[in-house]
């Protein structure tokens, strides 16, 4: 990985793992690095066009312009053309377009599969025709590299964070869940959750648990709530879209911006989630990986691997943090918005 993606990603959250590809995937259960490889193949005959395909398929959230953004902005400084998906959240549609990817022999594609079992084959017939596979998030067992973070623990920090509001509260804390569990990322971020929330607290009550992986859903599932719970005073959801939209059904309901009595955590560090929780109100914390580290991270290490500059550091996991408006990291979060 580049020099400059690690101190970026030790500044903003302190460490960053770098591990050789042996290591780092030799301890992950399935992963296989035999056979047909796109990275290291001695006979593979890749296309030399610097090409390299981000399939990042929740494309409906707001996080992934800025993501984007950031790719194409290391691209450009690596020399690279940027190919991406559009798949709106749907399976079928992200592996029909990553296939059309492998059947152009794209030299390079990074993946968030929303189900490792549909991209296995396709990530296999890649690797096959030489293209190199980077997997983003949840591992495959074909695979040339892996940028990674835990989605676990994501929902394991929010809870962590909701805990710590509910034990300051006199009154009852009165709860509603947005999950995704059609998603397997939206499935480890609720295990995670529910792993520390609400732990066995007294005065916590989960009046509710409902999809929402949009703002509009998160808005309209939160003001069914609310009407049926005037008294809910907590929202944490699977992302920071449907976290807005919560925040928005309350504000509409007249509970003001500030009221100390409310809390709505998400997961991601959306430009939009990180403004509302530094102005400390009741939108409180966002989990946070830093998108310009993601959006970098998800071009170096394939473009590192395609070159042969760094075949010993294909493996990279970012951090997480819990934000809030006192954290201080999270200026720097909102400078690499500003500056892209």
């Amino acid at each position: 990985m580049k020099e400059a993606v690690q101190q970026q990603i030790r500044r903003v959250f302190g460490a960053a793992v770098v591990a050789g590809t042996a290591l780092a995937l030799s301890g992950c259960s399935g992963v296989q690095l035999d056979g047909p490889a796109g990275g290291d193949a001695a006979d593979c005959e890749r296309k030399p066009e610097k090409v390299i395909g981000i399939d990042y398929p929740l494309t409906q959230l707001s996080i992934f312009n800025s993501l984007k953004s950031f790719a194409e902005e290391r691209a450009e400084q690596r020399g690279y053309e940027l190919l991406f998906t559009a798949a709106n959240g749907d399976v079928q549609r992200q592996a029909e377009q990553v296939q059309t990817w492998v059947t152009q022999q794209v030299p390079a594609i990074t993946t968030f599969a929303l189900e490792t079992s549909s991209m296995e084959p396709i990530a296999r017939e890649a690797r096959a025709n030489c293209t190199v596979v980077v997997a983003y998030a949840s591992q495959l067992e074909n695979q040339d590299g892996y940028v990674g973070l835990s989605l676990e623990q994501s929902g394991r920090l929010l809870g962590e964070q909701a805990l710590a509001w509910a034990r300051t509260q006199t009154q009852p804390v009165k709860a509603l869940i947005l999950n995704n569990r059609d998603l397997q990322g939206g499935i480890l971020r609720d295990d995670g959750l529910q792993a520390t929330f609400p732990g066995g607290e007294g005065n916590i009550e989960i009046v509710a648990t409902q999809k929402a992986g949009s703002r509009e859903e998160g808005e309209e599932v939160t003001r069914t709530v609310l009407q049926a719970h005037p008294d809910l005073n907590m929202v944490l959801a699977f992302n920071d879209d449907g976290a807005i939209g919560a925040y928005q059904a309350f504000v509409n309901a007249g509970i003001a911006q500030d009221a100390p009595n409310v809390f709505i955590g998400g997961q991601d560090g959306s430009e939009e989630a990180l403004q509302l929780v530094a102005q400390g109100g009741i939108l409180r914390t966002t989990v946070a990986l830093a998108i310009r580290d993601v959006g970098y991270a998800m071009v170096d290490v394939p473009a590192d691997i395609l070159e042969g500059e760094n075949p010993d550091a294909a493996s990279l996991e970012l951090g997480l943090i819990a934000i809030t408006a006192d954290s201080p990291e999270i200026n720097g979060l909102l400078d690499d918005y500003a500056n892209r």
